[in-house]
């Protein structure tokens, strides 16, 4: 039994992690949108790394400690959540993806209060900034704002 465990440990020790490609960037994406979607905060703090910050659709920076506990006590979530992916740019270590989302915040969340239209969905612009480190890549900072109508005439 010990050999056998053994001998598991070291296959998946040399076992060749994820690739650096943008493939499994768009999965980390995918994987970061479901658990935004779902409100699976400890999946969201799973894969923030310690330095991750978030320029908000709030219009603040947050930290990642400030970003994990949001959606820890309801402060941030959304009953519609869709994102489309409309650009992902590779460069070495660092991964984009750039888009826009349509979602529609809970009316227990920031946004849900604050907006006057009960919460109805709205669309944004998003960046998310990848960093491939350690074998996997890490959601560094993400931005986020709400599109304004143009004015009527």
């Amino acid at each position: 039994m010990m050999r056998w465990f053994g001998s598991l440990i070291l296959l998946l020790i040399a076992a060749p992690t994820a690739a650096q490609d943008e493939a499994s960037l768009r999965k980390a994406d995918a994987a970061q949108h479901e658990a935004a979607r779902t409100r699976n905060a400890d999946a969201l703090a799973a894969m923030m790394h310690p330095d991750f910050q978030v320029n908000s659709p709030e219009g603040e920076m947050w930290s990642r400690e400030k970003t994990i506990a949001l959606w820890r006590n309801r402060g941030i979530g959304h009953d519609r959540f869709d994102r489309t992916v409309e650009s992902v740019i590779l460069d070495g270590d660092v991964g984009v993806v750039a888009g826009s989302e349509i979602v529609q915040p809970s009316t227990d969340s920031i946004a849900g209060k604050r907006r006057a239209d009960g919460a109805q969905p709205v669309r944004r612009r998003f960046t998310n900034v990848w960093l491939w480190k350690d074998g996997r890549w890490w959601f560094l900072a993400r931005h986020a704002n709400e599109m304004v109508k143009a004015p009527a005439k």
